[in-house]
């Protein structure tokens, strides 16, 4: 089992709020590795950026792997839907 990601690019669109990923902000709250929809440095991203390391070494005391997959999907969606309705206004 692994997480299902629709490789849109949304989480790589919104960084700018995460301390951890500061030194990749390009200045605009977008990741400077994000090329399209497709991270540039994948087998090597930061360790926040990669669902399954964080569940292994973060959560999995606190959710079951499928509990946190359904957490991290719905912030996806939340994500997605707002970038939406940015373009519809």
């Amino acid at each position: 089992m692994s997480f299902n990601c629709s490789k849109c690019g949304e989480c790589c669109r919104h960084i700018a709020n995460i301390p951890q990923l500061s030194e990749f902000d390009r200045g605009d709250g977008v990741c400077k590795y994000l090329r399209d929809h497709e991270c540039d440095i994948y087998d090597t991203r930061p360790e926040i950026c990669n669902v399954e390391k964080m569940y292994e070494k973060y959560f999995s005391n606190l959710y079951s792997r499928d509990e946190f997959y359904k957490l991290n999907e719905e912030a996806c969606e939340m994500l997605q839907n707002k970038n939406l309705k940015n373009l519809q206004i």
